[in-house]
C-alpha cells in the first residue's frame, strides 16, 4: 500500500491497529473512531471523555489516558436529583465507582460517602440501608457479587456516566 499509514487506537480495554492509505485517515478516521465510542461496549471510555483517548500514530506519542471523574458525592446528588435513602446509596455508588475507582465496595464505604453528602444525609438513611441496599440489588440497580460487597452493573455506569 504506497503512502499508507500505520494506526494503532486504545479506548478502554479496545485495542485496534490497521494500516490504511493517507487518505482514509484524513478522511474518515475521525468518523471511524466516533463509530467505535457510539458502539457503548463496555470498558470503553465515555463519549464524554473520547477526547482524551489514547491513539499512537507512526510512532508519535500517545495522549493520556482520560481522566476519572472529580465529582463529589454530593455532586452525584445533585446531578440525579436525589430525594430518598436508596437516591443517596447510588449517589455514593457513582462516587465510589467513578471517582474512587472501586469497582466494589463495602456496606461500610457506602454509608461513609453517604454521610459526607451533608446536604442531603438524614439519620434515618442510615438505619434504613439495609433495606435501601436490599431494594436497589432486587430492581437490579445496585449488584451483590459477595455478601459482603456491592458493585454498579453496567446499565447503572453507563446512565451515571451521562451524568459526567
Amino acid at each position: 500500500m504506497e503512502n499508507s499509514v500505520k494506526i494503532s487506537l486504545k479506548i478502554g480495554d479496545l485495542d485496534v491497529s490497521c494500516e490504511a492509505s493517507e487518505e482514509f485517515v484524513s478522511k474518515q478516521l475521525s468518523i471511524l473512531i466516533n463509530d467505535i465510542i457510539d458502539l457503548e461496549i463496555p470498558n470503553l471510555v465515555p463519549a464524554s471523555a473520547a477526547g482524551s483517548s489514547s491513539a499512537q500514530v507512526d510512532g508519535l506519542p500517545a495522549s493520556s489516558p482520560p481522566v476519572p471523574s472529580k465529582l463529589s458525592t454530593t455532586d452525584f446528588a445533585v446531578k440525579m436529583g436525589v430525594k430518598s435513602g436508596s437516591d443517596l446509596v447510588m449517589a455514593a455508588a457513582a462516587y465510589l465507582h467513578h471517582t474512587a475507582g472501586s469497582e466494589e465496595f463495602r456496606r461500610q464505604d457506602i454509608l461513609n460517602q453517604m454521610k459526607s453528602a451533608k446536604a442531603f444525609y438524614k439519620t434515618s438513611y442510615g438505619s434504613n440501608l439495609s433495606k435501601s441496599l436490599e431494594m436497589l440489588i432486587k430492581s437490579g440497580r445496585l449488584a451483590n457479587p459477595s455478601s459482603e460487597t456491592f458493585a454498579l452493573p453496567y446499565s447503572e455506569i453507563t446512565y451515571m456516566q451521562k451524568l459526567l
